[in-house]
This record gives C-alpha cells, structure tokens and sequence, in this order.
C-alpha cells in the first residue's frame, strides 16, 4: 500500500473536539446536573480559538485577504420584488 502524502492540519480535528466536547458539557448541564456548565467556560473560548484559527488557515489557503473591509458598493439594493400587500 502507499502512504498518503497529503499535509492535514489538525486543526480541523482539533475544532470538531472542542466542538463536540461543548456539545457534551451543555447537554450533560441540561441533563443531569447544572454544575456542568462550568466547564463551559473552558470549552466554549477554546471551541472558539480554534474555529477562528481554521477559519483563517482557510482563507490563507485559498487567498482571501482578511480585514475590516467590505466589498460593498456605494449603489443602493434596488429590490425587484413585488410589495407586500395588508389583507
């Protein structure tokens, strides 16, 4: 058999953990006991870090500039969409 080359980020792995971890506390707090939930405040900002650390690994990959600005043009929306009528 050959070995598969491909670089994977561990990331990805890493955010489905914390993911699912959260998911587990928050149930296990709304199950079985409230106490749970203070392990929230450790899973939920490190689920947190690292989907915002995919996420730029992510758009690195696929070069798109991250910043404040919006591509949005100065042109007003004109909806083409009928107007809704009172019954």
């Amino acid at each position: 058999m050959r070995r598969n080359q491909q670089k994977i980020a561990a990331s990805r792995t890493v955010a489905a953990m914390a993911f699912l971890l959260n998911a587990i506390v928050l149930e296990q707090g709304f199950v079985s006991n409230p106490k749970w939930y203070n392990i929230a405040y450790i899973t939920f900002p490190l689920m947190l870090i690292y989907v915002i650390a995919f996420r730029k690994q992510l758009y690195k990959q696929q070069g798109v500039r991250i910043d404040n600005k919006k591509n949005v043009s100065d042109e007003p929306i004109i909806s083409t969409a009928s107007p809704v009528r009172d019954r």
